[in-house]
């Protein structure tokens, strides 16, 4: 089995080794987990300081495009005030797909509200075209598994609370 080990500074700026025994990857993010995790965890690629193994099996350039986010209108205006980077495009085929599993109903109605009013599409069940899967601690394997398979982003809600206001994956 070959590891990908970097050294990862997250969005609060705190460091870390990663040691990863399965991974994809985007021209963006890499995804995948440890020995310890249950579920995959994304990482930006810009915020890897060291590859410290595995380097060489990464595609870097080749790496399939990650999906960009558009807003709706409505938040379009708010989200550029807050932000002087260029807003993401709209990838081809549409609205970006999200799925919430294992969430009080409560709670995932609100993040489902949210993320409609970003211009998410809320889906139900994972599909070939769903791009987000947001896990809570009750989550089951198969929807993350399915996820997986359709090469969907797998985030937890911090993470995607941090989509919606800064329009990038933490």
């Amino acid at each position: 089995m070959t590891l990908l080990i970097f050294s990862y500074r997250d969005a609060k700026g705190e460091v870390s080794q990663r040691t990863l025994v399965q991974w994809s990857e985007k021209d963006t993010h890499i995804q995948g987990r440890s020995a310890e995790d249950t579920f995959p965890k994304t990482f930006r690629k810009d915020r890897i300081i060291e590859f410290l193994q595995g380097a060489n099996l990464l595609l870097n350039e080749a790496a399939p495009l990650a999906p960009r986010l558009r807003p709706k209108p409505s938040t379009l205006a708010a989200f550029e005030a807050a932000s002087r980077t260029p807003q993401p495009k709209t990838p081809p085929g549409g609205l970006n797909q999200i799925l919430f599993t294992g969430f009080l109903a409560a709670h995932r109605a609100e993040l489902e509200q949210k993320a409609s009013d970003f211009g998410l599409k809320v889906m139900k069940t994972p599909g070939k075209t769903l791009t987000f899967l947001c896990y809570g601690d009750n989550a089951g394997p198969t929807k993350v598994a399915k996820a997986q398979e359709a090469g969907a982003f797998i985030i937890d809600s911090d993470q995607f609370l941090s989509l919606i206001t800064t329009g990038e994956l933490p």
